[in-house]
């Protein structure tokens, strides 16, 4: 069976995909269906999911859950632009953590961003070294759009 990292409160869980319908974190299983809407109903609960690249971010009565499911070629589509990490989604900057000229590590938070109420981690997909920053906190920004440059180590 499929196992995906899940992050939460700093913590990683394994997610071990269980047939098309259900997912079992521990000795938990949980059903899991798509809805017309594009929401997700885990467990009869209304749930939200947005992914960019290899991680997904599921929203669920108020909290944030990071789900890595690592892809060969998701770096490249995700990205649009060589080493620059984008928004998943149209948010708002809450928080820059590095500066220019920063080495960064694979899972690195860089940005912090916020939407529908939420809080997004931007991370570092790669070990490298910030660039360019080309957002400013409390500025709207819009998925596809560079937030970070990152060189190569």
């Amino acid at each position: 069976m499929p196992v995906v990292k899940l992050v939460y409160d700093g913590r990683e869980h394994d997610v071990e995909i269980v047939g098309a319908q259900a997912v079992r974190i521990g000795e938990h299983e949980y059903d899991v269906h798509r809805e017309r809407s594009g929401a997700i109903r885990v467990n009869q609960r209304i749930t939200w999911a947005v992914r960019d690249g290899d991680t997904r971010w599921v929203f669920v009565d108020g909290r944030v859950y990071e789900i890595h499911e690592p892809r060969p070629s998701a770096r490249r589509r995700a990205t649009g632009h060589h080493g620059a990490l984008t928004a998943p989604m149209p948010a708002t900057v809450r928080r820059i953590a590095v500066a220019v000229g920063d080495n960064v590590k694979p899972g690195d938070s860089l940005i912090v961003l916020e939407a529908m109420k939420m809080e997004l981690p931007v991370r570092a997909t790669q070990a490298g070294t910030v660039a360019a920053i080309t957002c400013r906190e409390g500025e709207l920004v819009q998925p596809g759009v560079p937030l970070i440059e990152l060189t190569d180590d």
